[in-house]
């Protein structure tokens, strides 16, 4: 039996990881000395508020070894055979390396494989989504690490944020520190290219960068899904939905909040959108 892991950078919510039979690893936010589980034990709304309204600055870490190597165990003592375990960006967390290590002695039994997506957010979550569907129709391993691998380069992430502010204390800006001191009242929209945060267009208003975002997304061709998602930007998120939707009729368009990790990076009011592309459409 196969089974799927990934970390809570997924922002897949409890009850689509269970319809989707994929276990969930969470990463930790901290304010201050305060540990909080990843859509566990504080959950987006939450979680931009209190950036918005708090004074302490949040901070994150990735989970343990051990805890990978608990979760890995009780999957196979639960029958599984074979574990796919697929996790953001190892150029923006260490959660990967946390899973190898978690993985270096395999229950009896049981593969384990690791794939580094390339990316977080709708990224990772669409290919989490294709190798779970390998999985539910009885597919293998390998067949679910080619089909997953086979989306990284045909997804793309385009966010407006509000401000590079919360990228640049994070440590995570990666080349979109060429921008740092030239935006002025200019805002950004990056990419997740190569497997960390690269500079895309500089907009003169919110209204230009939303329709930005629309446009790099709905050109990509053979789109398969399309996520929306925002830090605390639900209305202008879901006007972004309903352009997609016109759009492109038929496919599936998901508003989703940035979860506390990521959001820790981004900061409030940031609205994206991820298209993921069907197996054999585009180019």
């Amino acid at each position: 039996m196969l089974r799927i892991v990934t970390d809570s950078t997924a922002d897949l919510d409890t009850e689509e990881a269970d319809a989707l039979g994929v276990t969930v690893v969470p990463l930790t936010v901290y304010f201050g000395d305060e540990a909080l589980l990843d859509r566990v034990d504080i959950q987006p709304d939450e979680f931009y508020a209190r950036l918005k309204h708090g004074k302490l600055v949040p901070r994150t870490s990735q989970p343990s070894a051990g805890r990978f190597q608990d979760v890995y165990g009780d999957l196979a003592a639960a029958g599984a055979t074979e574990i796919l375990s697929i996790h953001i960006s190892a150029k923006l967390s260490g959660t990967l390396n946390a899973a190898r290590l978690g993985a270096a002695a395999p229950p009896h039994g049981c593969q384990i494989e690791m794939l580094d997506s390339g990316t977080v957010c709708g990224g990772l979550q669409a290919l989490v989504r294709r190798a779970a569907e390998i999985a539910d129709s009885g597919g293998n391993l390998n067949q679910a690490l080619n089909a997953a691998q086979a989306l990284i380069p045909r997804h793309r992430i385009s966010i407006m944020l509000d401000t590079l502010e919360y990228l640049q204390k994070g440590g995570r800006i990666g080349r979109a520190r060429a921008w740092l001191g030239s935006l002025l009242n200019l805002k950004p929209i990056v990419h997740v290219e190569d497997g960390e945060v690269a500079p895309g267009h500089r907009v003169r208003s919110r209204a230009r960068g939303i329709e930005r975002v629309f446009d790099l997304t709905n050109e990509v061709p053979g789109a398969e899904r399309i996520y929306v998602q925002h830090t605390g930007a639900a209305n202008d998120a879901e006007a972004l939905a309903r352009r997609f939707r016109a759009a492109q009729p038929g496919v599936p368009v998901d508003v989703r909040w940035i979860g506390p990790v990521v959001g820790t990076y981004v900061g409030p009011n940031a609205v994206g959108a991820v298209v993921a592309q069907r197996a054999t459409g585009g180019s």
